[in-house]
């Protein structure tokens, strides 16, 4: 697992979106403009909100506002408790993680949308403190498709702040990103939640036992 510095952690607190750092640092195309409206929305909405209770008069107010807005969007859209969670040390239950995925996997089931793990887990090198990294990938340019994908991954980060595990739950717009990503990562092998269309199958023609999966989470939590 990659150590956390202060350098990456203010480069994520600013950036806040993962499509946005790479575009930034490795000049990928942004794969996740869902993700930046989800995020540019409740940044908003939360100004708005907090604008109403506080009625900021002076310029110094009205930037501390808009700093706590951006902690606020940052913390619980799965970054900053991420970063909170590795920094305490928190041990994770596997029971829930398995209770956690299987859920998210009814979903994708429900809402016919392709969803895999990526990461430490599909490479097996997860360890106590690795968290869950999540695709989900819109695969339609149908704006309420979107918007639900968008939705559920919202729904999805703050079920895991509420079990108390720390998951990267995010949503891809451009499939092509997951034929950079097979061939940039070629240790990955995805472990597919659901794939209706075959999208996942077809790209990476490799994926790791979702029971394989589940073992190895009970074996490294080990809660």
């Amino acid at each position: 697992m990659p150590k956390i510095t202060l350098r990456i952690v203010l480069i994520d607190f600013i950036l806040q979106d993962t499509s946005l750092m790479d575009y930034v640092f490795l000049r990928l195309p942004l794969y996740s403009k869902t993700e930046i409206f989800i995020r540019v929305f409740i940044f908003f909405l939360l100004s708005f909100v907090l604008w109403s209770f506080l009625r900021p008069v002076s310029l110094l107010q009205i930037i501390a506002l808009f700093l706590i807005v951006h902690f606020i969007n940052w913390f619980f859209n799965g970054h900053g408790f991420q970063v909170f969670y590795k920094i305490i040390g928190m041990r994770y239950s596997a029971q829930r993680a398995v209770n956690y995925i299987l859920s998210l996997k009814e979903e994708g089931k429900r809402k016919n949308l392709s969803i895999m793990i990526y990461g430490s887990w599909s490479r097996e090198e997860a360890s106590e403190e690795s968290d869950l990294d999540i695709f989900i990938i819109n695969t339609t340019s149908n704006s309420l498709k979107r918007l639900e994908a968008g939705l559920i991954s919202l729904k999805y980060r703050l079920l895991a702040l509420f079990s108390l595990l720390s998951v990267d739950i995010y949503v891809i717009d451009e499939v092509t990103y997951l034929t950079w990503r097979r061939e940039a990562k070629p240790k990955e092998k995805p472990i597919i939640l659901n794939d209706p269309r075959g999208i996942i199958k077809d790209i990476y023609r490799r994926e790791r036992n979702m029971q394989d999966f589940i073992r190895d989470i009970f074996r490294v939590y080990k809660a």
